[in-house]
């Protein structure tokens, strides 16, 4: 499975599904936070935006990409995708500090 996996070790690559994946995140969180609520998607969305639990929201969509650093770091030695994956979630993880900051 290794030698299949090697040909994604590519910066690029992680980048694109280290900024795909919170994208996911966030599209698997709306129905598990608001379950039992009667709340629209974009409701949801601007509930990430402004509202008080914005940052367990914005959280959440992190943690694929954490799942993934995982397998792609300690599995699968996949260090060039690793390295896009790890730079996309700190620039992501920047971003969701000055959102709360604001």
């Amino acid at each position: 499975m290794e030698k299949r996996l090697k040909k994604y070790d590519k910066v690029i690559i992680g980048v694109i599904i280290g900024a795909i994946l919170p994208i996911l995140g966030f599209l698997i969180s709306y129905p598990i936070k608001t379950w039992g609520l009667e709340m629209s998607f974009a409701r949801y969305f601007n509930y990430a935006q402004v509202g008080q639990d914005r940052q367990s929201i914005l959280i959440f969509c992190m943690l694929p990409n954490m799942f993934l650093f995982y397998f792609t770091n300690f599995r699968w030695n996949l260090i060039e995708f690793t390295k896009g994956l790890v730079g996309t979630t700190i620039i992501l993880g920047l971003l969701l500090v000055l959102l709360t900051l604001v």
